[in-house]
């Protein structure tokens, strides 16, 4: 089963937890998870050591790159701020000088009339009208000074929301999938070639012809159920081990330490050493008689 096959079944399961996930960080969180129970799947299936491993490295790759993938649905962006109350700027320092020189110019402009010096026909207007116009001017420009308001202070910034689109990062996260799927197909492709190459070889060796016609003979020796063919057969084998340099050696005084002792009422060979060049390649096993 291919990795695709798996993520299909689980389909609208993984787009209903996409879509909850809203942002980016738990998407791939999502994604990650699902990793985890496809790779868990496939090894359950997979009868190949070789590909299991492959599955898993590759399986790595993708999860490593999940932040690359293009999530993005939709972005807002949010105006925050706060205001601070706006209060009456008191210019106390400037308010308190126009008052005193309004006091004093209007005291100075109004004092003839108020202690009648002289009577009111000798009051010198051209002096003291302009002194009193002049408080008066003062008094109003303190008045305005102290009722001034403050330009309001405003702090502002932005918040930023982004929601993921749930389809658009399935579709990524399945073409990563299928590009892995590519290579493990590559990798059973490999393997179903060294499996035709291995056949028709024993141990790793090419068969000759010669080891073909000895199994062919002994098969057809063994289906004959005639023990003269069989017999004849057996025989043709010490001429093939023969060629290879490899002899069939019967058991003698002389050459028993090629061979384990097994008790039997008749002595002799009960299965022949193997021996090439004087080294021995496989036991044979024999009886020297009278049940020892």
């Amino acid at each position: 089963m291919k990795l695709v096959d798996i993520l299909e079944k689980d389909k609208d399961n993984l787009l209903t937890e996409l879509a909850a996930a809203k942002e980016p960080d738990r998407a791939i969180r999502v994604l990650e998870n699902e990793l985890d129970k496809i790779l868990m799947t496939y090894n359950e299936q997979c009868d190949s050591e070789r590909e299991r491993d492959a599955a898993a490295y590759m399986m790595q790759a993708v999860r490593l790159s999940l932040p690359l993938i293009d999530s993005v649905g939709e972005t807002k962006i949010w105006e925050t701020g706060s205001v601070a109350e706006e209060h009456k700027t008191r210019m106390w320092p400037l308010v308190i000088v126009l008052l005193i020189v309004a006091i004093v110019l209007c005291g100075v402009g109004l004092l003839p009339l108020v202690l009648d010096l002289g009577g009111i026909e000798k009051v010198d207007y051209m002096k003291q009208g302009p002194m009193l116009l002049g408080g008066l001017a003062a008094a109003f420009v303190a008045g305005l000074l102290s009722r001034r308001p403050a330009p309001k202070k405003t702090k502002t910034g932005q918040r930023v929301e982004t929601h993921v689109d749930a389809n658009k990062i399935y579709i990524s996260f399945r073409n990563a999938l299928l590009a892995v799927d590519q290579n493990l197909e590559e990798i059973q492709s490999m393997q179903r070639w060294e499996k035709r190459e291995e056949a028709g070889k024993i141990d790793g060796h090419e068969v000759s012809a010669s080891e073909l016609d000895i199994f062919s003979d002994l098969l057809t020796a063994s289906y004959s159920k005639d023990p003269e063919y069989a017999l004849e057969k057996i025989d043709d084998i010490k001429y093939y081990l023969h060629k290879q340099q490899i002899e069939a050696v019967d058991y003698s005084p002389e050459t028993a330490q090629f061979f384990d002792m097994m008790p039997s009422q008749r002595a002799g060979t009960i299965r022949p050493a193997l021996v090439a060049d004087g080294k021995l390649l496989r036991k044979g096993m024999a009886s020297a008689g009278s049940g020892h």
